[in-house]
């Protein structure tokens, strides 16, 4: 067997460091009900205690994955580990309420925004540009895996243990993931740049990346059904166990809800593989048509039994994570070098943005059509979340595809070439 090439044993090294700074993602969300009942906390600060996990993510990471433009990734990526793990170590040593939790779930929200898109800048900055499309679909999937084990550990310890140790535990993560990083990532300074636009500046360039910015939309689009679905799929597989004929006896929806998660991690990786044979932007605005029907059918699915409902939701959920890599990849591939930094910090902020709004507008418009008891409550809930596909495939299609004039200049060459060819004879 041959032995993996330095870019690839990077890959993987970063694979892993991402995997464990998942640890501390979804304690939280695991622990719940239980922190729910132990504080006595309303359903608004309980959830408010969760979403701001998200607002500092949102908050901190065009700064600090743009910064990774002007300093070695590697450093904010190091200090970002500590930062993430810190939040976890304040929420096991001093949470004993709603403004402890908050705080502690503020700090992991900083530290990951300058672990995910920095940790994958610090990747793409050292790695041989051929491998640049395959790292970055392994790298945003294989975090999947991170998610599902953060929501086991949390369990299994909570369970054996206490709560406390379970986000303890989780804070080893990241440093792990750091001990990583400081060791298999060797210092590289930025690519000197004399034009560099200023701070703010380079956000504006982003916007102007046309190429960059369909892609972006897409990403949107994408975090908008990511997160939508998985906030409400636990309790629609609930409702269509007791809506749909042929439920069957017990079933447990968050061991269902699981599995179906970690089948989205293939798709993600095998998607990807066939951007170059068919076209990137071909592929994602076919995978966002195919995830519009069936998101519509996951919505109506509750009317035939509960094993369609099981089947139309894996199938919609392999469909929203397949576009995932080839989405980064694309807003990678389309960043200009110097500029990339800023590129996946506008990326990141506005899908993740999308991600925090999705849950929300899911539940609003379930209980404007009739509640969680009410089948068309449902389809309308899960046509809303797919609606922004079909925005995304106009938006995707008319800025990533090549320019007229670009066609133009293509043509022209073509023809001088052919001219030549002919003259040579």
């Amino acid at each position: 067997m041959s032995r993996l090439s330095p870019s690839a044993r990077l890959v993987a090294l970063m694979c892993a460091a991402e995997i464990l700074c998942m640890a501390g993602f979804a304690t939280y969300p695991a622990l719940l009900p239980l922190l729910r009942a132990d504080w006595r906390l309303s359903n608004s600060a309980a959830g408010f205690i969760g979403g701001v996990l998200f607002f500092g993510y949102v908050a901190a990471v065009p700064v600090l994955t743009s910064l990774t433009d002007r300093f070695d990734a590697r450093r904010i990526y190091l200090g970002s580990c500590l930062l993430a793990a810190s939040g976890s170590a304040v929420f096991a040593l001093f949470a004993h309420g709603f403004v402890g939790a908050l705080v502690a779930q503020a700090l992991f929200g900083i530290g990951f925004a300058g672990i995910y898109m920095p940790g994958l800048k610090a990747m793409s900055d050292r790695i041989d540009e051929e491998l640049q499309s395959r790292a970055t679909a392994l790298y945003t999937s294989l975090s999947g895996f991170g998610l599902a084990a953060s929501y086991f550990l949390a369990g299994v310890v909570s369970a054996h243990a206490s709560w406390r140790i379970a986000f303890a535990l989780a804070a080893i993560g990241p440093v792990a993931a750091g001990v990583l990083a400081f060791f298999g990532l060797a210092p590289k300074a930025p690519k000197p740049a004399a034009d560099r636009p200023g701070f703010f500046a380079s956000f504006a360039l982003v916007f102007r990346n046309k190429p960059a910015l369909g892609y972006i939309s897409g990403y949107v689009a994408h975090c908008w059904e990511l997160y939508g679905s998985r906030a409400w799929m636990v309790a629609f597989l609930t409702f269509a166990a007791g809506s749909a004929t042929g439920a069957g006896g017990a079933f447990d929806a968050p061991t269902l809800a699981s599995i179906i998660s970690l089948g989205g991690i293939a798709s993600s990786i095998g998607c990807n593989e066939c951007a170059k044979r068919f076209g990137r932007a071909n592929l994602v605005t076919a995978i966002m048509a195919t995830g519009f029907v069936f998101g519509v059918a996951t919505g109506l699915s509750w009317q035939v039994s509960f094993v369609a409902s099981v089947a139309l939701l894996a199938c919609y959920y392999a469909t929203v994570m397949a576009d995932s890599g080839a989405l980064t990849a694309g807003t990678v591939a389309a960043a200009k070098p110097e500029q990339r930094g800023a590129t996946l910090g506008v990326h990141s902020m506005l899908g993740f943005t999308a991600g925090l709004v999705a849950p929300t507008s899911f539940g609003i418009v379930l209980d404007l059509a009739g509640g969680a008891q009410s089948g068309r409550a449902w389809a309308a809930s899960f046509a809303m979340l797919a609606l922004p596909n079909l925005i995304a495939i106009g938006v995707l299609r008319h800025l990533a595809a090549p320019t007229p004039l670009l066609r133009t200049r293509f043509a022209a060459t073509s023809v001088a070439a052919g001219v030549g060819r002919t003259a040579r004879r």
